[in-house]
């Protein structure tokens, strides 16, 4: 009797080029076909918008899992959404289930990325733009702190620079965002 060695299913995950913001159609129309998909999300940092919404952590790409042996896989190209799957050459091109697992391991329970801030001195030479005070708006260098309450910074105005002393509260925080990485 011959003995039949059952092979291991290849299921993989695949890099999935999206139209542009339409990435989170093209997961849901993924999903819809029944591939089990990826897509990291992280709250916009864009200081200018009163929202926070949702973006993707890699713009334009979700990733999807295939199972090589049983699933459509190049119906994947045709789905609302999706651009194209990303190969080299004419070969699927795996992301290693390692990578996946990092990326998940930075997310929350609800799949979001959260950013780390933290609020540190501003330090001589650092650009910033004045937030209250009867300076608000106007960018500036920072240049000392002068006292406990009170900071130098360099002011260009009317094409011309100019030191003065302001409030250390006019200034606001300096935030540093760490940003997302692998």
């Amino acid at each position: 009797m011959k003995s039949v060695k059952k092979e291991k299913k290849r299921v993989i995950w695949v890099l999935v080029y999206t139209k542009a913001k339409e990435e989170k159609k093209a997961k849901e129309n993924l999903a819809r076909q029944g591939f089990k998909t990826f897509l990291p999300l992280i709250a916009a940092t864009n200081k200018n918008r009163e929202s926070k919404s949702l973006v993707p952590v890699f713009p334009r790409y979700v990733f999807a899992q295939i199972n090589l042996e049983i699933d459509n896989w190049n119906s994947i190209n045709s789905t609302y959404g999706v651009s194209h799957i990303v190969m080299f050459s004419d070969e699927l091109s795996a992301i290693p289930n390692s990578i996946i697992q990092s990326i998940q391991k930075k997310l929350d329970q609800a799949g979001l990325y959260k950013e780390h801030v933290s609020i540190v001195d501003y330090q001589k030479g650092d650009p910033l733009s004045i937030k209250e005070g009867q300076f608000a708006g106007i960018d500036a260098i920072f240049l000392s702190k002068r006292s406990k309450d009170r900071v130098r910074l360099l002011l260009k105005l009317l094409n011309t620079s100019i030191v003065a002393e302001i409030a250390a509260s006019d200034l606001g925080n300096k935030e540093v965002i760490e940003s997302f990485k692998l």
